[in-house]
């Protein structure tokens, strides 16, 4: 039921849990939109020094009659540089051979310009930037803005303190950071900020591709956590705010632990509550009903006791208990039935084949008995036995009532018992015999090799191996080694002579290891004081035993 509960609740749990995360990210994402939004305002505050800058450049080379004239022109300029002498530090026109033309600060000698590269990048309908520098004349840093007209081209340096005093008279957060970015992925830092607080440099030249309020967040090369936004103010320059996010990320992970364990509070108070309330309206009843039916035994009725407050369910189920042992009371019943008609016909079955075999036994001692020639009588006389021995098998398949496997021991005992008696020797006067078996079953199917086995080395030790009342011992063991067991055949006379034997008539040795190899073994003989007979083979299980499941075990007839 708890199973059920907990699976219950992984909808709320994802709900829930969706919820927390989403908050999580909200707060995470507060550092990157507040980058986003500083980036935006400082890109509109420095925005306005290039636009001047635009301004004054295309307002002089809308005057080119008064760029030529060098002297004009650097009345011109110098008036500028006096007006604005705060944002630029040079106010210079330069002539199509990269000469000087003229100057708002003359230089003291005379200064060739060809070997500037950001002459050749000049254009007439944009102003086109250059990196951060230090001015020729100045000395001071600048950045330089160049514009073509058709007779050259002007140009003013912007002192980059411009940037720095409108960053320092703008309202910002103390953790804000600031820099200027030139073309060539300098930056200028224009608020206080350390350069390991930067991204890495290819992480830098990657901002300069995020679009217009685009903001991520990653570490500074110290490896601090910020937020880093990114505006573009001119091809040529941009504009970089980086902003510390490592508080703003705990406190997103205090608000997820926060969630997490309201969430699990709530949880666990729901399901303290469904617990309870089940146990008292379905688990209780549920409980007394199997305690009831683990004491209900087969054959005996089952009431029901119904209790007031128990669920419908719960007492249809209880009548359904109720109405399923009274069928298996009954079913029951029919199966002892057919079980004990079983064991009866399989008693008779085997009585029946007893008795039959015994009946050939006796008409092959008959037959025996009209036979003249010795070698005949004694073919006859083996066969007999060997009928006998199935005879004997028979009669305690359904005198133990097992029908699939006999107790060992006290089988060998009667067979041998037979054997001597069929040749007329008596056990303990002439020869001594000795029956040592552990506490065995063997399936019918292997008891048949047996016992012929059994049969035919016996009845050879007692013809062959005491010949002129010569005395001694035959010795029948059979001991379990697990999954398999070991039986051993040893007589203390002549014994035989297996080469003999296996050029002659008899079939008996052939016989003998047939019989092994059905019982899946192979017959060791050894000629060491007398003959000794072993084999080793696997003790089958009975069908029972290997399908417990399909096959319910035999029950006696009582």
């Amino acid at each position: 039921m708890l199973l059920l509960l907990l699976v219950a609740s992984v909808p709320v749990v994802g709900i829930a849990g969706a919820n927390a995360f989403l908050s999580y990210e909200a707060e995470l994402a507060a550092g990157r939109r507040t980058a986003a939004i500083l980036g935006e305002v400082s890109a509109t505050r420095h925005a306005t020094v290039l636009s001047f800058l635009n301004t004054t450049l295309h307002g002089l080379s809308g005057q080119p009659a008064l760029l030529d004239d060098p002297a004009r022109c650097a009345a011109l300029l110098s008036g500028l540089l006096a007006v604005n002498g705060a944002q630029y530090s040079n106010l210079w026109v330069v002539a199509q051979d990269g000469t000087l033309r003229c100057s708002a600060r003359p230089p003291g000698t005379p200064i060739s310009m060809q070997d500037d590269p950001l002459l050749a990048e000049a254009r007439p309908d944009r102003v086109t930037l250059s990196a951060f520098r230090t001015g020729r004349v100045s000395g001071l840093p600048v950045i330089s803005g160049v514009l073509a007209y058709p007779g050259g081209v002007v140009g003013a340096s912007l002192r980059l303190q411009v940037f720095e005093a409108a960053e320092a008279a703008a309202p910002k957060r103390a953790a804000q950071r600031v820099w200027l970015v030139d073309r060539e992925g300098t930056a200028l830092a224009l608020t206080r900020a350390a350069v390991d607080e930067l991204p890495d440099a290819a992480l830098l030249r990657e901002l300069a591709t995020l679009p217009q309020g685009g903001a991520i967040e990653t570490r500074s090369r110290r490896g601090d956590d910020y937020a880093y936004a990114s505006a573009r103010l001119d091809p040529g320059l941009g504009l970089l705010v980086g902003l510390p996010t490592g508080e703003i990320r705990q406190a997103a992970h205090n608000v997820l632990l926060r969630r997490g364990l309201e969430l699990a509070a709530f949880l666990l108070a729901c399901l303290v509550v469904i617990v309870l309330g089940a146990d008292l309206a379905i688990a209780r009843p549920l409980r007394q009903l199997a305690g009831r039916v683990r004491q209900w035994r087969p054959g005996a009725p089952f009431a029901p006791m119904f209790r007031r407050g128990e669920p419908d369910e719960v007492r249809a189920l209880e009548q359904a208990v109720a109405d399923a042992a009274s069928a298996i009371g009954g079913r029951e019943e029919e199966l002892r039935g057919a079980l004990r008609q079983r064991d009866l016909l399989m008693a008779e079955i085997h009585h029946r084949v007893k008795n039959n075999l015994q009946i050939v036994a006796s008409l092959l001692n008959l037959q025996a008995n009209r036979l003249r020639d010795p070698a005949a009588r004694a073919e006859f006389a083996t066969a007999r036995d060997r009928v006998q021995a199935l005879a004997t098998l028979h009669r305690h398949l359904y005198t133990n009532q097992t029908f699939e496997v006999i107790a060992l021991r006290p089988f060998l005992e009667e067979l041998a018992q037979q054997l001597f008696a069929a040749i007329g020797e008596r056990p303990g006067q002439r020869i001594r015999l000795t029956v040592e078996a552990d506490e065995l079953e063997i399936v019918t199917d292997q008891a048949v090799s047996l016992a012929l086995l059994v049969t035919e080395t016996v009845t050879n030790a007692i013809k062959h191996g005491f010949p002129d009342a010569r005395s001694g011992s035959i010795t029948i063991s059979v001991r379990s080694l697990g999954e398999e067991a070991e039986l051993r055949i040893h007589d203390d006379g002549l014994g035989m002579r297996l080469d003999e034997e296996e050029g002659s008539q008899g079939i008996g040795l052939t016989l003998i290891r047939g019989f092994a190899q059905h019982l899946g073994g192979e017959i060791v003989m050894r000629r060491e004081d007398g003959t000794e007979l072993s084999l080793r083979f696997p003790l089958r299980r009975r069908e029972a035993d290997q399908h417990p499941r399909a096959t319910p075990p035999a029950t006696g007839p009582g």
